[in-house]
């Protein structure tokens, strides 16, 4: 079997050899736009891979879809036709038929030839009976395109599994109907406020526009539910939602609010078929509900709210008209016959229980919903609300994690400069170089074991925005002390690596010059010439952090990748 535009396609062929034209395409009508839309077509397929669409009543094509009858254009020129492809292809004459069903335009058949051809009546009778032939196809292939379509998206619509709350039971039917599918939904979901919000309606109409109504009204329901518990409330937000954007629309809808405690349940009904409730130990009855005008019609009061006891064992059944409603029978027996059948058994029991005497009552064509609360017997006290899931949060411990993958091992780094002295040569300028970038790694070292620094707006440490707060020797407060931890001033009695004794002076770094060394790639951070005159050229891709006053000049974690971009003094 083809799919259908393998189908219409073949379609286009068939008309185009036999009539023996050069260019075949069928437009099917988007009643929404008031457009054709190029579908299928055979030597225009230009048409349908621009997605061409014509105003109905402009053009060739549209002035066929206005009229409903064939039109005939013996020459083709700018002043009949407004698809520029229909030029740019050189068609010289044009023929086309509408596509009619029930009466009604659906679509246009346009042939078309290449040189100049005067089509007669008999091509004209051809070419209609080709259209009447493509509408039947047509028909058939789009209630079944949207049956399919339909019947997926309300499968998708409907709860694919019930919540679990406490203090309730629940067990839910949805069966579709033998004939056009429609809007017959349910919802169950709880609420901030510890209240169960239980949902059941019918949008009036058929097919793939009722299931995207239905669609729209489950998903108000669920967002304004959010700002009220109220029923009748909750009603009214959507009536004035569906009036203002699907004007044309009505719904007949039920909302049943059941109590934190569980033992009440509010209920505000939009013109829906009344609950049945069945207590322990009594018969089921219709609850005492007020019905209101259903959502689509402006209502003249406030919708109204009853409250029906629910005690423990207590079963509440929502239902559509699908379920009791039969053409050869009034929807009064129905009613009767379900309420015999609902008990305050096991919802799903009770589900199944309904279902097969609903069955032998009479078959049913129409979609059919059943939704039946039970409260949990032996069971009272409020309920907790319901609660959104905790976000899963960083630990301390990832963090560090993330910082060890970016910042290398500084005692290696170190290990590994320092083997860039020469011990038979302390004294040389290579070594003094290597000393200062060993200094380098220590005041590195220090920030990063200064987890508690306070950070400014800028990114930089507070105490560098701060030199007040500085201590003495040039380093912020709190970070000095561990950077002499890590690798002390040498003192008058110290020596350095380059063999000579160096009195002890505070840490004043030469800010008067600053350069900027860069590799062949990465950042570009700024480097104080005067405290890294040693750095002579970073390895093509590494990154150094910026470091002065002594310490880090804002959060570089993220920019290191490496000490081994340092190399040896004097360029390798």
């Amino acid at each position: 079997m083809l799919d259908p535009p393998a189908l219409l396609n073949a379609l286009v062929e068939r008309a185009r050899e036999a009539l023996q034209v050069d260019t075949a395409a069928i437009l099917l009508l988007d009643r929404r736009s008031g457009h054709l839309v190029a579908t299928a077509a055979s030597g225009l397929e230009e048409e349908v891979q621009q997605g061409v669409q014509i105003p109905v009543g402009r053009g060739f094509a549209g002035r066929i879809a206005a009229q409903g009858r064939p039109v005939v254009l013996d020459e083709v020129d700018h002043t009949k036709v407004i698809n520029p492809i229909l030029l740019d292809k050189g068609i010289r004459s044009l023929m086309g038929a509408p596509l009619l069903a029930e009466g009604k335009v659906i679509g246009v058949l346009h042939v078309g030839t290449l040189t100049p051809r005067a089509f007669t009546s008999d091509d004209v009778d051809l070419l209609q009976l080709a259209a009447d032939r493509a509408a039947v196809a047509v028909q058939a292939l789009t209630a079944q395109v949207d049956r399919a379509a339909t019947s997926v998206l309300q499968r998708s619509l409907v709860p694919s599994a019930l919540p679990v709350v406490g203090g309730l039971e629940m067990a839910a039917r949805y069966v579709p109907g033998t004939g056009n599918v429609g809007g017959d939904w349910y919802d169950v979901f709880p609420l901030p406020t510890g209240e169960v919000c239980a949902v059941i309606g019918d949008v009036a109409g058929t097919g793939l526009p009722a299931a995207v109504i239905m669609g729209r009204i489950r998903s108000v329901m669920q967002a304004y539910a959010l700002q009220t518990a109220d029923p009748a409330e909750l009603l009214d937000q959507l009536d004035r939602e569906m009036r203002y954007f699907e004007s044309d629309a009505m719904a007949t809808v039920l909302c049943a609010m059941v109590s934190p405690s569980r033992d009440h349940i509010r209920i505000s009904s939009a013109g829906h078929l009344p609950p049945i409730i069945a207590r322990p130990g009594e018969p089921a009855t219709l609850a005492d509900v007020a019905p209101d005008l259903v959502v689509g019609v402006s209502p003249l009061d406030r919708r109204h709210v009853s409250t029906v006891d629910f005690p423990p064992g207590a079963v509440l059944c929502l239902y559509t008209d699908g379920l009791v409603e039969r053409r050869d029978q009034p929807i009064d027996h129905g009613i009767e016959k379900l309420r015999a059948a609902v008990t305050n058994a096991e919802p799903e029991a009770g589900c199944a229980s309904v279902m097969a005497a609903m069955a032998d009552y009479s078959p049913h064509t129409d979609d059919v919903a059943l939704l039946i609360l039970r409260r949990a017997p032996g069971e009272s006290g409020d309920y907790p609300a319901a609660r959104r899931p905790r976000r899963r949060r960083r630990h301390v411990q990832d963090l560090h994690a993330a910082a060890e993958q970016r910042v290398p091992d500084l005692g290696d780094s170190r290990r590994r400069i320092a083997g860039q002295v020469d011990p038979r040569r302390p004294g040389t300028q290579r070594g003094r170089r290597a000393a200062r970038a060993e200094h380098q790694l220590a005041d590195l070292a220090g920030a990063r074991q200064d987890g508690d620094q306070d950070v400014g707006p800028g990114g930089e440490p507070a105490d560098l925005r701060h030199p007040a707060r500085s201590a003495p020797g040039g380093l912020p407060s709190g970070l000095g002390p561990q950077v002499a931890r890590q690798h002390p001033v040498p003192g008058p009695d110290q020596v350095c690596a380059d063999g000579q004794a160096h009195p002890a002076q505070p840490h004043q770094p030469d800010l008067r010059h600053r350069r900027t060394v860069t590799g062949s790639r990465g950042a570009e951070p700024d480097l104080d010439a005067a405290r890294l005159e040693g750095v002579q050229r970073l390895r093509p891709g590494a990154v150094w952090p910026v470091v002065a006053h002594g310490t880090l000049g804002g959060p570089v974690l993220g920019g290191v990748q490496g000490p081994e971009a340092l190399v040896e003094a004097g360029g390798v």
